[in-house]
């Protein structure tokens, strides 16, 4: 509720640490260009069950900022059905 009273008094979100730049969802290769990888890998990242892929048409799939974002930032690491991390 704290939160909800500052909004409406400041339109302001207090305590709020990151703010995301850019968009939500990003394509394949913007993706691959973020990561410093090629699609291809980005397409083994999903079948391991690193990334989400998210399909907006038919076809055509992006991907979460905030999941890549944590990837790159070490947050999120990649378990396989071994229990072991995915490793290069």
């Amino acid at each position: 509720m704290e939160a909800i009273d500052g909004i409406l008094e400041s339109g302001i979100i207090r305590g709020k640490t990151t703010e995301t730049v850019g968009p939500l969802l990003m394509g394949m290769s913007a993706s691959a260009k973020l990561l410093g990888v090629s699609r291809a890998t980005l397409w083994r990242m999903i079948k391991g069950g690193l990334l989400q892929k998210v399909e907006v048409l038919p076809g055509s799939f992006r991907l979460r900022r905030a999941d890549l974002e944590a990837i790159a930032a070490g947050q999120k690491m990649c378990c396989s059905k071994n229990g072991s991390g995915l490793h290069d």
